[in-house]
């Protein structure tokens, strides 16, 4: 287990020496502390949280690697699980866990959660904006999270953009394939940011004491407004890559199409000749032309203006269009 303990005093993020267990001399007595938590096991989350006093439900939560979005509030202690997966290539969920009891913020990461480490580095940079109390810290990690949201919406529209002309030029170029896992990572980016607003939308609603102070009450409200925006960006994402997929379906068909009306022309005009070459061949007595010398150079004439015939008929009503 990795412990990352973070004192928050006089406006600065003070990175500390990273403790094995709960500071002995009682974190609350220097001001308050940022703990995030990487790679721990149960039995390690179970030491080291024992003295928060969690309701069971929440400790359950912390310990539970099943990615559970949402809100947990008992007494002072609110709990939320949120989705921090922006890995679109991976199947593995990433989220954190927030553990908020004034004055202790607890974060445990389940996956790679690479953005935290940066607003880590930010926050204790020496030109840091001043930090007042922990939940800014909670509101700033939210909103890196939206800033990733951003950037995540943005990368995915510029790609349904680049298959959208692609597909224009040439529908062929398109791979079936790319186009499902490009469905698929959108269809992934949707969920995440609905669970994301389902989140701010509970911490909004949350009864915790320390967030319900106006000025902090502003930065969750704002979070709100910026995942409901978010979905709505992701929903006009859904819609064109729906609308890209229809397009590629429509020109798979008229492929299908054209290739069957070719194959239809070439029925038509074969069976003639082949209804005349099947009567010619018959091998009974009466054939007409069978003592003629020319009659073989005749009827080959025939077929072939028949076959002249049907080309213009089928050429003049657009069967070749």
């Amino acid at each position: 287990m990795k412990i990352n303990w973070y004192v928050l005093n006089s406006g600065k993020l003070l990175k500390q020496a990273s403790p094995t267990g709960w500071p002995n001399n009682g974190a609350s007595k220097v001001g308050e502390n940022w703990f995030d938590i990487e790679d721990a096991s149960s039995e390690e989350l179970i030491g080291f949280l024992s003295p928060l006093k969690l309701h069971p439900t929440q400790l359950t939560r912390c310990l539970d690697a099943i990615d559970d979005p949402g809100i947990v509030s008992f007494g002072d202690t609110l709990l939320m699980e949120y989705p921090a997966a922006f890995d679109r290539s991976s199947d593995v969920p990433a989220y954190l866990t927030f553990l908020f009891n004034e004055p202790v913020l607890v974060t445990i990461r389940h996956g790679s959660v690479s953005a935290l480490d940066d607003l880590m580095q930010e926050l204790t940079a020496e030109q840091a904006p001043e930090l007042l109390h922990l939940p800014q810290i909670i509101y700033l990690i939210l909103d890196q999270f939206a800033d990733l949201n951003v950037g995540a919406q943005i990368e995915m529209r510029d790609r349904i953009l680049d298959m959208t002309k692609t597909m224009a030029k040439d529908s062929n170029s398109i791979n079936a394939g790319d186009l499902s896992q490009l469905r698929w990572q959108v269809n992934k980016l949707v969920s995440l940011i609905e669970n994301q607003l389902y989140c701010v939308s509970g911490l909004d609603a949350s009864d915790n004491k320390a967030l319900q102070e106006p000025h902090r009450k502003a930065f969750i409200q704002d979070l709100v407004s910026e995942a409901e925006i978010a979905q709505r960006g992701v929903y006009r994402l859904e819609s064109r890559v729906n609308d890209l997929y229809n397009d590629y379906q429509m020109a798979g068909s008229d492929r299908v199409e054209k290739r069957l009306r070719f194959l239809t022309i070439v029925s038509m005009i074969t069976l003639p000749l082949g209804l005349i070459a099947g009567l010619l061949g018959m091998n009974v007595g009466g054939v007409p032309g069978i003592s003629f010398h020319f009659s073989f150079l005749m009827v080959v004439v025939l077929m072939i203006i028949i076959v002249l015939i049907q080309y213009w008929y089928f050429k003049r009503n657009g069967w070749f269009d």
